[in-house]
Formats: structure tokens, sequence, C-alpha cells
């Protein structure tokens, strides 16, 4: 599993989105306010608003007042939901195209015992993304990983 440049920035991007428009109600937030306060190049955080506004998170109004804030609450935008929207795909089911080794086809495609362990781990990385929303990582490291911690032992106790 990578995550990405642009989806690193692209959750950093949202979250930061969510804790100014939490201090500062009804407020647009600027691109230059949001690429300085994450330290992204300009470039970068415009074309990851982009996408995120195609993925109808973001919304952006232009003009001299104009900027961005977000469509939905924090509360009801999952992690799965930004990384989708900035790659489309969070995790890839062409395993066995991508790694057939010296053949055209993988030699285990017709009957492969590896293929479902990825399945799975895709499925249970979607699903804790799906889980955590941008309001749960509103508050520091330390209560960010607690929960994150009792969402883990949820989960693997429902998987026995």
């Amino acid at each position: 599993m990578k995550i990405t440049a642009n989806e690193e920035y692209g959750l950093r991007i949202m979250l930061r989105a969510a804790k100014i428009q939490n201090e500062r109600p009804g407020e647009l937030i600027s691109l230059n306010e949001l690429a300085q306060a994450e330290g992204i190049s300009v470039e970068n955080t415009a074309s990851i608003l982009s996408k995120l506004r195609e993925a109808g998170l973001i919304e952006s109004l232009r003009g001299k007042f104009g900027g961005y804030k977000l469509i939905k609450e924090p509360a009801n935008t999952s992690l799965y939901e930004v990384l989708k929207g900035i790659s489309k795909e969070t995790f890839s089911f062409d395993f066995c195209e991508s790694y057939s080794g010296t053949q055209e086809t993988c030699v285990n495609a017709g009957d492969c015992t590896v293929r479902p362990v990825w399945s799975h781990l895709t499925s249970l990385i979607n699903n804790f993304l799906a889980g955590i929303s941008i309001k749960d990582l509103m508050t520091d490291e330390h209560k960010t990983d607690a929960l994150l911690q009792r969402f883990t032992s949820a989960s693997l106790e429902g998987a026995k």
C-alpha cells in the first residue's frame, strides 16, 4: 500500500480547511492561505483543490472575495472519500495484471490463493478509511491515536 504525496496533501488540505472553517464560520479560505499553512506549493495546492472540487468535497467561488469552503460538514466526510477524490481509486485490484512476472498473464491467474489476501486487505483498508471522518482528526495527535486504537481494536474483534 502506498499513499501518494497528493493523497497526503489532500487530506491535510481538507483538514486545514475544516479547522479554519471551524474557527471562522462562513468565511472562504484563499488558495494562498491553504498552500502556506500546509507548506505546499500554490500550484500543487490548486491542482489538489481542483480534484477535491470535482469530487464534490470543496466548493470554490471566484472573484475578489472568492475562495474555498467545504461542501459537507467534516463529520460527514470520510478519509476514504478524500483519497478517492484525489486518486479516483484508493487501491488497485489489478494485482494479476501488474505482477505477472515474465508471462503476459500470471501463471496462477486461474486459481490464485494470494489474490484473496490482497482483495480482503483492500476491503479492510477501505472500510477503515470510510469509518474515519475529517472531524475525527480535528484534535491533537494523542487523541486521534487513542480514537484510532479503539477503532482498530473494534475492527479486529469483529474480524475474529
